[in-house]
């Protein structure tokens, strides 16, 4: 039982106080209207866009930084188990996914502003 309990404790110091400090989850993001902006408004956005997408990805490569230094510093202090190394990779996979698919959501959105603010362009 006190396995359990320290276990728990543990997992959630790991959670509220990261490891590495600099995963902090990017701003979001405003995608630039492809049908209303200006060639100048939308290249910017589309530049803040491109910034934020890498701004993801160190965040991402942060996470799978601190899962592995999380599980070290449990094996540290001795209170590694195949449980508490289960539910932190668990806590950290939806972490990781959830910037995954918001990557997805805003690369899908700014495809369609492209497209809108292509068709614009032709159009004038």
């Amino acid at each position: 039982m006190k396995l359990i309990i320290r276990a728990t404790i543990i997992i959630a110091m790991i959670i509220t106080f990261p490891v590495n400090a600099e995963c902090n989850y990017p701003e979001k993001v405003k995608i630039p209207n492809g049908t209303t902006t200006t060639t100048t408004e939308f290249m910017a956005g589309y530049q803040a866009v491109k910034a934020w997408v890498e701004k993801m990805d160190k965040y991402l490569m942060c996470v799978d930084k601190e899962t592995t230094a999380s599980i070290t510093l449990l094996k540290i202090n001795r209170e590694h188990t195949p449980d508490v190394e289960k539910r932190i990779i668990e806590l950290q996979d939806k972490k990781y996914n959830a910037a995954v698919e918001d990557q997805q959501r805003v690369a899908q959105q700014l495809n369609e502003q492209v497209r809108a603010y292509k068709t614009t362009q032709a159009n004038n």
